[in-house]
């Protein structure tokens, strides 16, 4: 989409002055929230779902400018910008808080028309939830199906468990699985357990690399096997063997199935949950280190009444509780 030179001004001076939320902005702020109109707030959440003004037009079936003229409204209402014109399209900090409301709302929206229809008819309540890749495959998903029937539909993002609370701040999703201890500003937060990982490689790998144990030069020039350039796992066990940080090879495999794979075809070593590796053969990979590393995760969800996102919740609370440590 391109900007007017009467919209680009506009903008300009609002991006001039303080995009901090400062008391003022603050206050000025949650005066309008109340007064905001809906079609503003589901424009900002379709443009951020679709990545771009023109496809939140064609998908809302209404013209880019109008479209263009909803934001630039909401925007001169706030005193704040709200979306940043890049590619794809980015919310800013106000924008995030809005965003997140606009969810919540059709979330409501949606359990209401839920109630109202009977059964047979009912749409779906779609519910977000972000979700670290071991425990969606090993024991989210089988938890999950039980309430997966035609009320409920799930909406699962994979992300790494020590940044996963970022896409709940920003409004992205309802709930997540989360190494992050403390709760996310508006939400609850519950303990699952730990999951055990441990240290293997293959039997051959172990031999050529680990003859006297994982020691510090070992460790350094040790093929590693990471999940991706988030995974903080395996440095966090490094560290507590070495005490210090080490740059190894690394191989970067980014899915459990295949990540798991590559240590059994002798690419490098890794750390691989206790419920992935209970599937092996007893004498299928070599234990590296008899001590696993113990991974706490917690449930944080949005302070909010839903019966379709307290189903789910209860769900993953209860298997949770069952499977980790």
């Amino acid at each position: 989409m391109k900007l007017t030179a009467q919209e680009f001004n506009a903008i300009k001076k609002i991006q001039d002055s303080s995009q901090t939320l400062d008391d003022m902005s603050a206050t000025r702020i949650a005066e309008q929230i109340r007064t905001l109109p809906l079609e503003q707030l589901n424009a900002l959440q379709t443009i951020l779902e679709t990545g771009s003004f023109d496809a939140a037009a064609d998908e809302l079936h209404i013209s880019q400018s109008a479209i263009s003229q909803r934001i630039k409204n909401l925007e001169s209402q706030l005193g704040h910008i709200v979306l940043q014109r890049s590619k794809p399209v980015k919310p800013t900090q106000v924008g995030q808080l809005l965003v997140r409301l606009a969810r919540q709302i059709e979330l409501a929206q949606d359990e209401a028309i839920s109630m109202l229809k009977s059964e047979r008819t009912a749409s779906a309540v779609n519910i977000r939830i972000v979700v670290n890749a071991d425990a969606l495959e090993s024991w989210v998903l089988p938890a999950l199906a039980p309430v997966v029937h035609q009320s409920i539909s799930i909406d699962i993002r994979r992300q790494d468990e020590h940044v996963s609370a970022g896409l709940l701040r920003s409004g992205e999703v309802m709930a997540a699985i989360t190494a992050e201890g403390r709760a996310v500003q508006g939400c609850s937060i519950t303990r699952l357990g730990s999951m055990p990982y441990y240290a293997v490689s293959t039997a051959e790998f172990a031999r050529r690399w680990f003859p006297n144990g994982m020691n510090l030069d070992a460790v350094e020039h040790a093929p590693l096997i990471q999940y991706d350039r988030e995974d903080r796992m395996q440095y966090l066990f490094i560290r507590r063997i070495t005490r210090t940080k080490v740059h190894p090879p690394t191989h970067y495999i980014p899915t459990s199935v295949g990540y798991n794979n590559a240590i059994s075809l002798g690419y490098g070593w890794g750390l691989i949950p206790k419920a992935f590796l209970d599937n092996y053969p007893k004498d299928g990979l070599a234990l590296l280190s008899p001590d696993p590393l113990l991974l706490p995760l917690f449930w944080q969800q949005w302070k909010l009444s839903s019966p379709a996102l307290d189903e789910v919740a209860n769900a993953i609370i209860s298997a949770g509780r069952r499977v980790l440590v």
